[in-house]
């Protein structure tokens, strides 16, 4: 098999192609693209050499990029996007003296496919920040990903520059598969482990990646179950979670199957949640510590039956390299990435997401914010983030005068605790604009109500951009048309409308075999024009809620 090298290339970059005005060398591995052709075979994988990089670096970051597209040329069956809901993990395989390990660096799991839109002919991205495997990325080094559901683009991004602390090893705690419930409750899978931390770290992490499967028991377990997992030290408790995961609000939708309810780590068309513990409190460097991962007990129902797949890791680290060190992680508004679809477009309050990559506790950071060709508007912000801790800011809206010839929206972090930033490479990011629809001042919406007894599910809101509830109505009755006349002044607005259940208004359908009388019909919402033209219209399969931006009036 022949290896894909790689080539340097000068990007305006940083995370998820999120642009920084600040330019770092970045080398770019492109191992797959639409060209690849599609793995044979019932969920068969792609598989590829790649030569990552020897020596180069340091590396600021490393991001792995996964684009799907629906194409008529998949082989996992006759639709453009696979019709099932099916997980795969990027492995990593690492030679070691005398064999391979295995190293698990992401883990997906693929929508349901049937009627779906998934991007159009640019796909769907999802990027995972795999820097912590710096390590084992080097050299010629096979990689197996994705599967023949959809067409993969998979790119690599080497970000150049000082790292928040020196990536020293990582481990395979437990190594990544399949576990059966009642063999990791009875502790016959995953036991004690003694592990001997390097003596040259300051800092260890665990990073756990669980998802469950099966539908076993009277809960339907372990996709459709919630279950309390814990790690041990000595055998003293230092963590416990829950693998739960809430899918009404997923991006992609609607798919054609079960999306909208909650499932255990996953949804379809999402990442496997990823669970990180900082360890370094409870240890010191050195030491030989005895580790174990405990999940609750089984009920006599079936449920143990059910099953997992697992990946459990600990990465070992240097001392924080900066003191002082404030990175903007994203834009989440407003932007025009895939994954905040559901919150976008808007030009209501600018939402963003800092990280404190300083050794010193962050306290405050001044953000300047607004139309990148305009005066910026300034906000100080307060509080207390440690050491690697995120935070979701919400910023006063900003002048979007000039908006319709400038979309290029810029957020700069500086001063970190009134003190000079350490690291200027990860203060600034840039996001594309989308434009809101615009309305009239005045308008109707249309609201037709689903039937069996759901209709009592829903409610809606309209609100101006201060969060102030201008209109809203609860309590509808079943299989009933509402019209609503709304009156607005020139401003932008946000409708809610929300299901309680989570699974929209839409038929159950996947009653049809087992219970064809609880099938039901679909609702529908829509805006129109005082005339009745259609402004907007909305699927009926939205999940848990729609969010919906739009701007009355000219543009400023």
């Amino acid at each position: 098999m022949k290896p894909v090298s790689f080539i340097i290339i000068f990007l305006i970059t940083s995370l998820a192609f999120s642009r920084s005005t600040i330019a770092q060398d970045t080398l770019l591995l492109h191992p797959i693209n639409w060209e690849t052709p599609s793995p044979e075979g019932w969920n068969a994988q792609y598989s590829k050499e790649i030569n990552f990089p020897k020596k180069k670096g340091p590396w600021a970051k490393i991001l792995m990029i996964h684009t799907l597209k629906c194409d008529s040329s998949t082989k996992g069956d006759k639709y453009p996007c696979g019709e099932w809901d099916y997980i795969w993990n990027t492995l990593l395989e690492v030679p070691t003296k005398d064999s391979i390990e295995v190293f698990s660096i992401g883990s997906f799991v693929t929508p349901y496919g049937k009627g779906l839109f998934l991007g159009g002919q640019k796909g769907w991205e999802w990027t995972y920040d795999i820097s912590d495997y710096a390590p084992i990325l080097k050299g010629r080094r096979k990689i197996i990903v994705g599967n023949n559901q959809e067409l993969l683009d998979l790119k690599f991004l080497f970000i150049k520059g000082i790292p928040t602390r020196d990536i020293l090893r990582v481990d395979n705690l437990y190594p990544h598969g399949k576990y059966k419930y009642s063999d990791l409750s009875e502790n016959l899978v995953l036991k004690e482990k003694s592990v001997k931390l390097v003596p040259e770290a300051s800092g260890y992490k665990l990073k756990s990646v669980i998802s469950g499967h099966g539908h076993k028991g009277t809960r339907n377990c372990c996709e459709w179950d919630s279950k309390t997992h814990t790690y041990l030290l000595s055998g003293w408790e230092i963590f416990r979670w829950n693998v739960w995961k809430d899918c009404g609000k997923n991006s992609i939708y609607p798919q054609g199957g079960t999306w909208p309810f909650d499932r255990a780590g996953w949804c379809p068309g999402t990442k496997v949640d990823e669970y990180e513990f900082e360890l370094t409190p409870y240890v010191k460097s050195g030491d030989l510590i005895h580790i174990d991962y405990a999940i609750e007990p089984y009920s006599d129902n079936g449920e143990k039956e059910g099953f997992f797949y697992m990946t459990h890791q600990i990465f070992s680290y240097g001392k924080p390299n900066f003191k002082n060190d404030v990175e903007i992680i994203d834009i989440v508004s407003p932007t025009d990435k895939q994954k905040f679809s559901r919150l976008n477009p808007s030009l209501m309050n600018p939402k963003i997401v800092i990280k404190n990559n300083g050794q010193y506790d962050l306290k405050s950071v001044d953000i300047f914010y607004g139309l990148k060709s305009r005066k910026k508007s300034i906000f100080k912000w307060n509080g207390n983030l440690e050491f690697l801790e995120e935070k979701i800011i919400t910023l006063p809206t900003p002048r979007w005068n000039g908006i319709k010839k400038s979309k290029d929206f810029v957020v700069t972090l500086k001063s970190p605790n009134n003190t000079k930033d350490e690291n200027l490479y990860n203060n600034t990011l840039l996001s594309i604009i989308p434009i809101p629809d615009l309305f009239p001042k005045n308008f109707l919406l249309r609201y037709f109500t689903n039937n069996m007894n759901r209709a009592r599910e829903n409610s809606f809101t309209i609100s101006n951009m201060n969060g102030n509830v201008l209109y809203s109505e609860e309590k509808f009755s079943d299989s009933t048309e509402y019209i609503f006349t709304m009156k607005l002044k020139n401003g932008d607005y946000q409708f809610v409308l929300k299901d309680k259940m989570e699974d929209g208004i839409s038929k159950h359908w996947w009653n049809r075999t087992s219970s064809p009388e609880k099938i039901g019909i679909n609702g529908a919402v829509q805006f129109l024009s005082i005339s009745g033209d259609t402004l907007k219209n909305f699927s009926p399969d939205f999940g848990q809620e729609i969010r919906y931006n739009f701007h009355v009036g000219p543009l400023p």
